[in-house]
C-alpha cells in the first residue's frame, strides 16, 4: 500500500544533480519537493514538502564526508524514513557514507541498481549494459581503479541478498532481509528491474521501517511509487524562444561532445572554453537571446586532479556572462560539480522540481524565478540536450529556421556543426488529417489527405514525393518472417504513393526473401548510406545495409546473432528518426529471447525505443479497422500488472491515447475504460477495491479537463460496444485484457503504435512466426496497414 501523505522523509545526496534526480523521483500531485544547497540559507518548508538536502561531499575527504552524513542524522523526528542517494556507478565517499549510515545503528539496505540507465547487480557486482563495472570504461575519468563488487567499494563485509530471494515470495523475502539485517552489516541487495527494487522497498519497510535505505535514483524512483498522491503533474510548457537559455556542459563525459554538436546544429551558440586557461579568460561577447552552449574544448583525456579548479573556472564564466545578459535567462546544467558551482556563483541556495525531461534531466525553478535543468554528466543519450531544449524552448529547438542563431566569434564550432538540419518530428504537431467521426472505418482507423492543389499549381510528382515523409523500416528479427513482409509491403502499389521507405536491416537476407515470396524479377534491392541518397521508384527496395547476418543463417531458428542485429536496426533507425533524417519508424518483428541472447535487455520495441529516444514513459496502441485499445501496462506479469496500476499511470495512458486519436483527426474521442476485475468490481462484490483506488480517481481528472473517458467498464462489454462503434478507444489495464480482443477482430490487419516518443513509431501486431519462416506464405497484410498508419500519422518533412 502507498505510504500516507504525512510520512517524513530525509533525503541526501552527495552532488546536486543526484540531489535533484531524487527530489523529481519524490514529486507527487500531492508532496512537492526542493532541493536545499544551503540549509543555513533555507526558509521554513511549506507543509507536504520533502527536503531533499545536496552535501556536497563527492570531492570531500572520507571523514568530511561522514561528518556531513552524521550531521544530518543527529535528531531526527520519529517516524523519519531515511534515504541516501549514491552514485550509480559507485563513485564518491560511498565506503564513509555507508559506514557513518550504519553507526546510527538503523541497518543500511544498499541497492545502488538503475535499471532505466542498464546499471544491475548481480552476485554484488554492478553491471553497467550487462559488462561488470570493473572490466567497461565507465570509470575511465576516475583516478582510483574500479571495485570489483560492492563490497571491495565499501572496503567492509557485506550481507548479500541475491536475485533469487529478491524474486521469491514476498514473506521469504521478509525473512532474508530481516536475516541479513540481523548480522549488522550493510545489506547489499541485487537487482536488475524496477520490479525488483519495488519488492526490496516493500520488504524493508515491512521488516524494519527505521532501516536506512541507501540507493541510486532507481531506489529513489520506487520510493516515489510508494508514496501516496500519485505522479507530478506534467511538465509547464516551453517558454519564450527570446528569453536567453545557457547550457553549461561540464562534464567530461565523450557523449556530451555529441550532445553538444547536435544542439549546435539546431542553431546554438557555442562558446568553448580552454581548460587550462586561468580565469579570467579572453572575454567573450554577451549572452545572446536564444540557446548558447557553454563547453570545455576536448584535448586529451581529463585530468581529474585539476577538475575541481576546472569546473570553478567554467562556473565563473557562466555566471559572468549570465549577469552580463540583457534580461534574464534559463539554465541547463550537466554535471553535478559544474551544476552547484554555477548555482553558487549565482547565489541560488534553492531549487523546486517540477518534474524530469528524461530520467536525471530534472527541470526546476529557483526563487529569482529562474528554469533550471540540472542533469548527471552520464545520462542521456545523444540527443538529450536537444531533448532539453526542446523542452525549454521548443520553437528554437524544433525549427531551426525560426531561430538559428550566428556563432559569436569566439565560437569554436566548425562549419559543419553550424550547418542547419531538420530538427526531430515535433510530436504535439497535428498531422494534416481531416475531421472523421469516430464511425468512419471505411477509410481505415487512421487516414491521411492532402487537400486539393488550386487550379494551376498542381505539384510535380517529384514535388509530391518531396512531400512525403520518410519511414525507417527496421528488417527485425532476420530469423523470422521479417524480411518476407517487408518486400511484397514495399512493393505494393500505394506503399510509395504514401511515404519513402528506407529499410535498416541486412541487404542479402532481403534478397533471399525476394526469392522465397516469389518477387525477385520484380524487387531491385540496392544498399544506400543514408536517406538522402535513395531513390523512390516503383520496384525500388533502398536498404541501409549494416551487414550483420551471416549467409548461412538458418531461418526459423532462434539466434543470438540475429537478436544483436535486430537491436542495431532499431537504434539506427532511432537516430536517423531524432536527427530528422526520416519523419517515422515501421517496426518488423523482433524475438525477445533472441534480443536478450544477443545481450540486450528489454521487454520489447516498445521499451527499447523509449530507451533510445530518451523517454521515461510510453504506450503500446494496438489498432484495426474494428477496435483500437492502449495498454496501461505490457510485458509484466499480470500480479505485478495489478501492483503497478494506479491513478497517475491511468491518467498519463488515457491523455497519450486521446492526443494521438485527435492528431488523427478524430476531433472527440470517445474512450472506455475498463476495470481490473471482472464486472469492473460489480460494486465491490469481486477483488478489492481496485477500480475506486487505481482508475476512478483519474477518470475524475481526465473528465474535469474535458476527456470523453467512461468506465470503468467490464472488458467483455467494452470490447463488445467498441467493435459496434460505440468507442473510438478502449484503455485495457494489462496485456492480455486488450491484445486478446484484439487479435480476434483483426490480427491480420493489426498495427502495433507506440504512443509518447518523440517519433512515430508504427509495427505489425504479430511475432516473428519462426514456424512459418524461411516458407514465403507470410501474409504482408499487417506490415502494409502499419505503414500506411506510419503515413498518416508522421508529419510532412516540408511542414
Amino acid at each position: 500500500m502507498p505510504l500516507g501523505p504525512g510520512q517524513r522523509v530525509l533525503a541526501v545526496a552527495d552532488d546536486l544533480s543526484g540531489a535533484a534526480e531524487t527530489a523529481a523521483a519524490l514529486l507527487s500531485r500531492t508532496t512537492r519537493t526542493r532541493v536545499l544547497l544551503d540549509p543555513r540559507t533555507a526558509t521554513p518548508a511549506p507543509s507536504g514538502t520533502t527536503t531533499v538536502f545536496d552535501l556536497d561531499s563527492r570531492q570531500l575527504s572520507a571523514t568530511g564526508a561522514a561528518d556531513r552524513i552524521t550531521a544530518v542524522m543527529t535528531g531526527l523526528a520519529p517516524g523519519t524514513l531515511v534515504l541516501k542517494k549514491v552514485d550509480s556507478l559507485l563513485r564518491g565517499n560511498l565506503a564513509a557514507e555507508i559506514a557513518a549510515l550504519a553507526a546510527t545503528g538503523r541497518g543500511v539496505l544498499l541497492a545502488p541498481a538503475l535499471p532505466t540507465a542498464h546499471r544491475t547487480v548481480r552476485d554484488g557486482v554492478l553491471h553497467t549494459d550487462g559488462v561488470p563495472l570493473h572490466t567497461g570504461n565507465a570509470w575511465r575519468a576516475e583516478t582510483a581503479p574500479p571495485p570489483r563488487s560492492i563490497a571491495e567499494a565499501l572496503r567492509a563485509p557485506v550481507a548479500l541478498l541475491g536475485l533469487a530471494s529478491v524474486r521469491g515470495p514476498a514473506h521469504l523475502l521478509r525473512t532474508a532481509l530481516s536475516e541479513a539485517l540481523a548480522t549488522g552489516l550493510p545489506v547489499v541487495a541485487d537487482a536488475e528491474t524496477d520490479t525488483d527494487l519495488d519488492a526490496l522497498l516493500a520488504a524493508a519497510l515491512d521488516v524494519d521501517p527505521r532501516v536506512a535505505l541507501a540507493g541510486s535514483g532507481g531506489l529513489a524512483l520506487a520510493l516515489g511509487r510508494s508514496l501516496d498522491g500519485g505522479p507530478p503533474a506534467p511538465l509547464p510548457p516551453p517558454g519564450p524562444a527570446t528569453r536567453p537559455l545557457l547550457v553549461v556542459v561540464g562534464t567530461a563525459e565523450p557523449l556530451a561532445t555529441e550532445q553538444v554538436r547536435r544542439l549546435v546544429t539546431d542553431g546554438a551558440a557555442l562558446y568553448s572554453l580552454d581548460p587550462g586557461a586561468p580565469y579570467p579568460g579572453d572575454p567573450l561577447p554577451p549572452l545572446c537571446p536564444g540557446i548558447t552552449v557553454l563547453t570545455l574544448r576536448p584535448g586529451g583525456p581529463p585530468d581529474p586532479a585539476a577538475a575541481r579548479a576546472i569546473v570553478r573556472n567554467l562556473a565563473r564564466t557562466a555566471a559572468a556572462l549570465l549577469d552580463a545578459a540583457p534580461g534574464p535567462a534559463d539554465l541547463v546544467l550537466t554535471g553535478g560539480e559544474t551544476a552547484r558551482r554555477v548555482l553558487e556563483a549565482l547565489a541560488v541556495h534553492e531549487l523546486r522540481p517540477c518534474g524530469q525531461v528524461h530520467h536525471g534531466a530534472v527541470l526546476a525553478t529557483t526563487p529569482d524565478g529562474r528554469t533550471v535543468v540540472t542533469r548527471p554528466g552520464s545520462f542521456g543519450d545523444a540527443d538529450s540536450l536537444r531533448l532539453i531544449a526542446r523542452a525549454l524552448r521548443a520553437p528554437a529547438a524544433r525549427d531551426p529556421a525560426a531561430h538559428t542563431t550566428a556563432p559569436h566569434p569566439a565560437a569554436d564550432a566548425t562549419p559543419a556543426a553550424r550547418t542547419a538540419v531538420h530538427p526531430p518530428p515535433d510530436p504535439g504537431r497535428p498531422a494534416p488529417t481531416p475531421r472523421r467521426t469516430s464511425h468512419d472505418h471505411a477509410k481505415g482507423p487512421f487516414m491521411n489527405a492532402t487537400p486539393a492543389a488550386p487550379a494551376g499549381t498542381e505539384p510535380t510528382a517529384a514535388e509530391k514525393s518531396d512531400a512525403l515523409p520518410v519511414i525507417a523500416v527496421t528488417m527485425g528479427d532476420g530469423a523470422g518472417i521479417g524480411p518476407e513482409v517487408i518486400v511484397p509491403a514495399l512493393l505494393d502499389p500505394g506503399t510509395l504513393s504514401r511515404i519513402r521507405p528506407v529499410v535498416v536491416g541486412d541487404a542479402e537476407r532481403l534478397r533471399r526473401a525476394a526469392e522465397l515470396v516469389g518477387l525477385a524479377d520484380r524487387a531491385e534491392i540496392v544498399t544506400v548510406e543514408g536517406p538522402g541518397d535513395a531513390e523512390y521508384t516503383p520496384g525500388r527496395i533502398n536498404v541501409i545495409d549494416l551487414g550483420l547476418l551471416p549467409a548461412d543463417l538458418p531461418w526459423g531458428t532462434l539466434s543470438a546473432v540475429a537478436g544483436d542485429a535486430a537491436y542495431q536496426y532499431v537504434r539506427v533507425a532511432a537516430e536517423l528518426a531524432l536527427s530528422g533524417a526520416v519523419q517515422g519508424i515501421c517496426t518488423a518483428p523482433l524475438n525477445k529471447e533472441a534480443l536478450h541472447a544477443g545481450g540486450h535487455l528489454y521487454p520489447g520495441h516498445t521499451e527499447l525505443l523509449a530507451h533510445l529516444t530518451g523517454v521515461e514513459e510510453v504506450s503500446m496502441m494496438l489498432s484495426t479497422d474494428t477496435v483500437k485499445v492502449i495498454h496501461v501496462t505490457t510485458h509484466i506479469g499480470l500480479i505485478d500488472a495489478v501492483k503497478r496500476i494506479e491513478p497517475g499511470l491511468v491518467e498519463r495512458t488515457v491523455r497519450r491515447g486521446h492526443d494521438a486519436l485527435v492528431r488523427a483527426g478524430v476531433e472527440h474521442p470517445v474512450i472506455g475504460v475498463c476495470g481490473i476485475n471482472p464486472h469492473a468490481g460489480e460494486n465491490g462484490l469481486f477483488g478489492y477495491g481496485e477500480e475506486e483506488e487505481k482508475i476512478v480517481p483519474a477518470l475524475e481528472i481526465l473528465r474535469a479537463d474535458g476527456i470523453d473517458a467512461r468506465g470503468p467498464l467490464p472488458a467483455d462489454t467494452a470490447f463488445f460496444l467498441a467493435g459496434r462503434g460505440d468507442y473510438d478507444l478502449i484503455v485495457a489495464m494489462y496485456h492480455d485484457q486488450g491484445h486478446g480482443p484484439v487479435k480476434i477482430l483483426g490480427l491480420e490487419a493489426g498495427v502495433n503504435l507506440t504512443v509518447g516518443l518523440p517519433v512515430i513509431r508504427t509495427s505489425v501486431d504479430h511475432g516473428t512466426a519462426f514456424d512459418i519462416a524461411g516458407t514465403g506464405t507470410a501474409d504482408p497484410g499487417s506490415m502494409i496497414e502499419a505503414l500506411r498508419q506510419a503515413a498518416a500519422l508522421a508529419p510532412s518533412p516540408t511542414g
